[in-house]
């Protein structure tokens, strides 16, 4: 069973409004002390959480907003203000901590020391509120099993967050992924239950922040070359996003019909990646999906494309947010 004493909570948030309120009474339900991290907001997200009498640690803003720096500091404050942390658990201010979670994680991480980090479904709080809602919940899926990776929600023992120097602070996204790369790097395995670990609010309805979050997305991929991962996903989006387009551009120029049967390179993606995913869905979601799997190589370039820029113009890289 899951004891509220050796487990910890770190909530972030940035201009999380309503759904802050939501997260932190759902995590005061678990029992287990936690603490919330702000990145700078500038609604009223402190101003709620203090009405509530939750502890709250505002970031220095002379240094540059990150989740990996939040989470970072809001480990620092449990391991100084609570003895006996086993394990520390990450959720974002636009979630609800699921009542049982804790209790499935703690008994798994009890069981199996060789395990570090456990995660668990993450919903999306409302599909029904737009389309991006229902593709964000389809990419949440992980299946069940041992696991290479998963987002920053997940459970962590606190030993190897310890020993690991917690997120990469340097990373404003993509810092999960090689976090939990030095992870397995250290022997250590990772696990996804089938339990339910909370709901995501992504407050998300237009295609320009469904922009916005893939091009985060290739923002992070191009970041990762400089811990060697992601090669594949980059070599995708470079083709599919921006060899492919110029290519067709140049023949819709000098001969036209042979663009027309480029052009179908396309759908017959669409048609690879449905035929691919496993995930547990009806094959009309699965195909809106896969539609969009590939329509985001566009905005993954662009993001690529940033990144490299900021590096050669000596430009700081700073927080990528979709939402109002």
């Amino acid at each position: 069973m899951s004891n509220v004493n050796n487990i910890g909570i770190v909530i972030i948030g940035r201009n999380e409004g309503k759904r802050i309120k939501k997260c932190v009474r759902s995590v005061i339900d678990s029992g287990s002390t936690f603490i919330y991290v702000d990145s700078n907001s500038n609604d009223n997200s402190v101003e709620i959480v203090r009405s509530i009498g939750a502890n709250i640690l505002e970031l220095d803003t002379n240094k540059p907003m990150s989740a990996a720096r939040a989470r970072n500091e809001g480990f620092k404050w449990l391991i100084k203000n609570v003895s006996g942390l086993k394990y520390v658990h990450f959720i974002d201010g636009d979630c609800e901590l699921d009542e049982n979670w804790l209790k499935f994680a703690c008994e798994k991480l009890n069981k199996e020391n060789d395990i570090a980090v456990v995660c668990g479904r993450l919903r999306e709080k409302d599909i029904s509120k737009s389309i991006y809602a229902k593709l964000n919940d389809m990419g949440w899926y992980i299946r069940p099993g041992e696991i290479y990776s998963c987002g920053g929600i997940a459970t962590i023992r606190v030993s190897v967050f310890k020993k690991l120097n917690g997120f990469d602070e340097n990373l404003i996204a993509g810092e999960e992924p090689e976090f939990y790369l030095r992870v397995r790097e250290l022997g250590q395995r990772m696990f996804c239950l089938e339990e339910n670990m909370g709901t995501h609010d992504s407050a998300m309805t237009s295609y320009s922040q469904w922009w916005v979050r893939s091009f985060r997305t290739g923002f992070s991929y191009a970041n990762a070359a400089r811990w060697g991962k992601w090669q594949q996903e980059r070599r995708s989006f470079i083709f599919w996003g921006a060899i492919l387009p110029f290519l067709l551009i140049i023949l819709m120029i000098i001969k036209p019909p042979f663009a027309i049967l480029l052009l179908c390179i396309y759908p017959l993606q669409v048609i690879r990646i449905f035929g691919k995913l496993k995930i547990p869905y009806g094959d009309a979601d699965k195909l809106i999906y896969a539609c969009f799997c590939l329509l985001d190589k566009f905005p993954e370039f662009c993001g690529y494309v940033r990144y490299h820029y900021n590096r050669l113009t000596g430009q700081n890289n700073t927080i990528i947010e979709y939402k109002s």
